[in-house]
C-alpha cells in the first residue's frame, strides 16, 4: 500500500511548489514511483512538474453525467469512467499526474465520486508513494479516498493570516471520514530575521508540530515568473534541500544512503 503525502494550506502560501518537491525527492532521489494527485481546483502542480495536462477528472465526470451517448456500446459506464481515468494520467519518468479539475457544479455527482475513490484505492496499491497537493478545505481529499493519509503537511507563510489558515485546516481534519495519521505545520517563505514573536506563538497553539522553516526564495520566484520546472531547480538550492530534510525525517530515512541504494 502506498504512503501517502497530503499537502494542504491557503492559497498562496507554496503548498503546491512543497508537493512539486516532494514529487522529485521521491522519484529523482530515492528512485521511487509517485502518483501525483492535484487536488486543488487551481491546478499548477502540472506546469510546477514540467507536465502538461489534458484532460481532468472534472471532464470525464462532466463527460460522464452530461454526454451519456459518449459512453462506447456494450461498455459500462463504471468500466467508461475508469478508462477515461487512467487516459488522463500523464506519464513521467518517476511519476504519474492525475489532475482532478475544478470543483462540482450543482448536480449530484455521488456516482462518479464513488468510482474514483475506488479506483484511486486501487491504483495507490501500485505505487510506494501518492502526493496529493489539496486545496484548504480538502474537499477533493474528503470525497476521493477512503484509504486514510499518513502525513498531512499544512503549509503556512509566517503571518498571522497564514498561520489562522493553518490553525481552520488543522480544526477541519478531526472531521474528515478518514484517518489521518500524523499532521504537521510547514513554515514557508520565512524571512532572513526570521518568525516573529508573535507568529511563532500562533504556531504553538495550533497543538501540531513544526517540522520545518523554509526560507523565502528568489530561484522559486524566477521559476514561477518563467514558467520553469521545479525538476529544473539545482538540487543545493535552500528550499529543496528543507523540503528533502523534512520528508527524510518524517519518513525515517538516511537521505544520503537512500539516494546512493535507489
Amino acid at each position: 500500500m502506498a504512503y501517502t503525502i497530503a499537502i494542504s494550506g491557503k492559497g498562496g502560501v507554496g503548498k503546491t511548489t512543497f508537493a512539486a518537491l516532494a514529487v522529485r525527492f521521491l522519484s529523482e532521489d530515492l528512485g521511487r514511483t509517485v502518483l501525483a494527485v492535484d487536488g486543488d481546483p487551481n491546478a499548477t502542480l502540472g506546469a510546477m512538474l514540467g507536465v502538461p495536462v489534458g484532460s481532468t477528472v472534472a471532464d470525464i465526470r462532466e463527460e460522464t453525467l452530461e454526454k451519456k451517448d459518449n459512453i462506447p456500446a456494450g461498455m459500462s459506464k463504471d468500466r467508461f469512467v475508469e478508462y477515461r481515468i487512467q487516459q488522463s494520467i500523464v506519464e513521467h519518468p518517476g511519476f504519474d499526474l492525475l489532475t482532478m479539475g475544478r470543483p462540482e457544479g450543482p448536480g449530484c455527482y455521488c456516482f462518479v465520486n464513488s468510482l474514483l475513490r475506488g479506483y484511486l484505492d486501487k491504483a495507490a496499491k501500485d505505487y510506494p508513494y501518492v502526493v496529493m497537493d489539496t486545496e484548504a478545505g480538502m474537499e477533493h481529499l474528503s470525497r476521493r479516498t477512503t484509504t486514510g493519509v499518513d502525513l498531512l503537511v499544512i503549509v503556512t507563510e509566517p503571518t498571522v493570516v497564514g498561520v489562522d489558515t493553518a490553525r481552520r485546516i488543522s480544526a477541519l481534519i478531526k472531521t474528515l471520514p478518514i484517518a489521518v495519521r500524523r499532521s504537521v505545520v510547514l513554515a514557508n517563505r520565512v524571512p532572513p530575521e526570521g518568525i516573529s514573536q508573535t507568529v511563532r506563538a500562533r504556531i504553538d497553539g495550533i497543538g501540531l508540530p513544526l517540522v520545518g522553516e523554509i526560507p523565502a526564495d528568489e530561484a522559486i520566484v524566477e521559476s514561477a515568473s518563467s514558467g520553469r520546472s521545479l525538476l529544473e531547480l539545482p538540487k543545493d538550492n535552500a528550499v529543496y534541500a528543507g523540503v528533502r530534510d523534512i520528508l527524510a525525517r518524517e519518513l525515517k530515512l538516511n537521505v544520503h544512503k537512500a539516494i546512493r541504494s535507489a
